[in-house]
């Protein structure tokens, strides 16, 4: 893999947000990944987070066209185009949010540039006055949390 390319992490709601708006900013962030133009980092936490909220059955229930074998094929796509790191070390605790810290911490091991998310409390981590999200930037520069849009720029 080229070392010029941008490494990111997506959170599992760019995921999502990828899959059912196809033509949205997530799904164009999943497009650079496609076209190798960036280094997508994934773990079986993420892939597995992925894959229970898109088949909840009260999103199953909204969207007939979500099926077990669409949310397969979407995972299996993410899968071919994402490097897959099967341990993750705990390399950062997140007390506000601790459901985000499998992303903080995919990043952080392979050395991500961003974490692309539209979660406020990932997205805090960046402009937050906390002790945690002070110690995120002093230890993770110049890791970057960003939203769809933003990592498009």
């Amino acid at each position: 893999m080229p070392s010029d390319k941008v490494k990111a992490v997506f959170d599992c709601n760019t995921f999502v947000q990828a899959l059912l708006s196809p033509n949205g900013a997530a799904a164009a962030c999943m497009e650079l990944v496609k076209r190798g133009e960036v280094a997508l980092y994934v773990s079986p936490q993420v892939l597995t987070e992925i894959r229970d909220v898109l088949q909840r059955p009260v999103i199953m229930k909204r969207l007939p066209s979500l099926t077990v074998e669409r949310v397969q094929a979407f995972l299996e796509d993410v899968v071919a185009h994402a490097t897959m790191v099967r341990s993750v070390p705990a390399k950062f605790r997140y007390e506000r949010d601790p459901e985000d810290e499998p992303y903080i911490n995919l990043a952080a091991v392979t050395g991500a540039d961003y974490v692309v998310s539209r979660d406020r409390d990932l997205l805090d981590l960046m402009t937050g006055t906390s002790v945690e999200c002070k110690e995120f930037r002093q230890r993770f520069r110049p890791l970057k949390v960003v939203q769809p849009l933003e990592f498009l720029r």
